[in-house]
Order: C-alpha cells, then structure tokens, then sequence
C-alpha cells in the first residue's frame, strides 16, 4: 500500500498503552511512510492524574509493541519536552497525526507555520476507540482501575449483581498471596506491620486494610486506612473490645451483611462505592470480610496498596496492578 505522506508526526503521553493508543498509530502509518512519535517527558505528566508511568516504562511497552508488528524501519521514538515539540519549524514533515481534543492544538501549530512561511502539515484526524458500553478508552480510565487495555470492564457487573459462592476448588487458590507476605507472630503484629510500613512510605496510593487486626495493626501506628473492612472477628471468633480497631477518622461509616463463602450483591456494592470515593470509608461488616480482597482489587485504581491478613503467617501487601485485577477476575469467574 502507498502512503500519501511522507513524514507525520505524533504526540502524546501513551500512558498504559492501550487499543486506542494503537489505533492511532496503524492509522498514521497507513497515511504515512514514515512516523515520529514524541513521547511527553515524566515532568509533562505531573499535572495527570492518578499513577502515570515513567517514560522509560511508556517507551519500553512501545518499542516492544513496534518491533513485535515490524514496525522498527518506520517509527522512530522521541522525548517530548514541551507542548508543541518541532511540529512548527520542522521542514522535512508533511502530516501530523491528532484526535478531536488535541486537534485545535495541531490547528494553531498550523496558524505558527504560515506565519514562519512554512508549509502548512495535512492533519490526519483520528477518531477515539470506542468500548463496548460505548466509553472512549483512556489511559485515565485504566488509571482509575475501571477497564483493561483492551477496552473491557475489569467489574462483570452482571456477574457480581447475584449472590455468589465460592467453590472449594477456589480455597487453596486463595490462600497463596497476590502480593508480599511479611511474615510475624499472630500474637504480635507490630513485627509484620512495621515492615510493610516501611515499603509503604514512598507509596502515594491508597492504601485499603481488611481485617480488624490489620486496620488496628495500622491505627497503632496512627494510619488511617483509606478503606477499613472489619467484621469484629479473627479466625471466626468474636474479638475482644481491646483488639477491635478504632473507628474514629472515617468520613463515612457503612454496614452490610454477608456471610462466609459469599459475595452478596450488598457487599460487593459498598467495596465498589468505598473503592471510588474521595474519602475515607469504614466497612463493617455483619458476617465475613474474607473475600473482600477480590472485590477491591477490580474497584481499586492502579498503584492503591491492599493491605490484609494471611492465618498464621503474617500480613500480605500487594499493589492493586493489571496483573492482580486479571487474577481476582479469573478467580472471581468461578464463583457460582
């Protein structure tokens, strides 16, 4: 196929690469022989919200997407340090490559050529992806935790809208920590949380604790959880008022039933309603809050910390990533 240009130009953060930012590329380079993309620097990206990745981590994921589609003669890769990069003097590009948000940006990096005597680019206007539920897919939206880089929900809403049980095969499954296990005597969390307090100081997330001897772990160090789940239990056996955590600091307060092995409607919706908002929730719980990890997971934004207990062996942390939204998805596919 021949390109009707011969050099365009691209800018952007492609921020958690995704099927929209693809979409974008194949299009430039079926109009363009060859394709520039500058990629934002980490100090353009401060202003975003949620956890960008670094330029390293965006340009890797790209380089690895281009060299996989042999794209390797036909994109070079950029660091973008401003907001318009070369796109008004360059003399050796004829297009430049947009979507509707950034194309009045491209329109007045066009006025600034005209004034310079330059040629003006063609811009090549490139229309968002769409989900299936009829979103826009963004790197925000991926941030945030709601889709996947292919454009699904992380949340079956349908799925999660009936009461589900766990099956026995899930049990061992359960057991094996997600993220890192600290290891500490049951009778003495101080050991295990002070640990996990350490690799938390550089964190800026969230952080969620389920588990009264987690939250009150966490309390004992005066750390508020953003998201508390407690059920006034340990090992099914009614805590004493001693252990129970404190319940003050927390702008709101929920209360919702459900019983072990289970995954009420009722339940999921407070873990999801307390997974997005802006201030701190405390759940508690009349039942059992085992199975809460899986739930939070799938709500949580990227880089939010989960914090929660592992019988006789100590206290897990593990970040909410792509990589354990898609385990909670598949584990949660099998409850009935």
């Amino acid at each position: 196929m021949s390109q009707q240009f011969q050099r365009g130009l691209l800018g952007g953060t492609f921020d958690h690469f995704h099927k929209g930012h693809e979409k974008i590329l194949l299009h430039g380079l079926e109009k363009c022989t060859h394709l520039e993309l500058w990629i934002t620097s980490e100090k353009m990206t401060i202003h975003k919200n949620g956890w960008v990745e670094s330029y390293n981590e965006r340009t890797s994921f790209i380089k690895k997407w281009i060299l996989k589609n042999g794209f390797d003669k036909r994109i070079k890769i950029n660091k973008l340090n401003d907001e318009v990069g070369p796109a008004e003097s360059r003399k050796d590009c004829d297009a430049i490559i947009c979507t509707p948000e950034t194309l009045s940006g491209c329109e007045k990096i066009n006025s600034s050529r005209i004034n310079s005597n330059l040629k003006p680019l063609e811009i090549i206007l490139v229309e968002h992806l769409v989900s299936k539920d009829g979103v826009i897919l963004s790197s925000s939206l991926i941030r945030k935790g709601e889709y996947n880089r292919e454009g699904e929900k992380w949340i079956d809403y349908t799925h999660i809208s009936k009461k589900l049980q766990m099956p026995k095969s899930a049990e061992k499954g359960l057991k094996k920590p997600l993220g890192i296990l600290y290891e500490g005597p049951e009778n003495d969390t101080s050991i295990a949380i002070e640990n996990v307090i350490l690799d938390l100081t550089p964190r800026t997330g969230k952080i969620v604790a389920v588990g009264d001897i987690c939250v009150s772990a966490l309390r004992n160090k005066e750390i508020i959880p953003d998201i508390a789940v407690v059920d006034g239990m340990t090992k099914r056996e009614i805590l004493p008022d001693s252990l129970k955590p404190n319940k003050e600091g927390y702008d709101e307060i929920i209360t919702c039933k459900n019983p072990a092995g289970y995954l009420t409607p009722e339940f999921s919706d407070c873990l999801i309603a307390a997974a997005k908002a802006n201030h701190k929730v405390l759940i508690i719980v009349k039942g059992e809050e085992d199975l809460a990890p899986i739930i939070l997971h799938l709500a949580l934004p990227l880089n939010a910390y989960l914090i929660y207990g592992q019988p006789s062996k100590g206290i897990v942390l593990c970040r909410s990533s792509e990589y354990a939204k898609e385990k909670c998805k598949s584990r949660l596919k099998d409850f009935t």
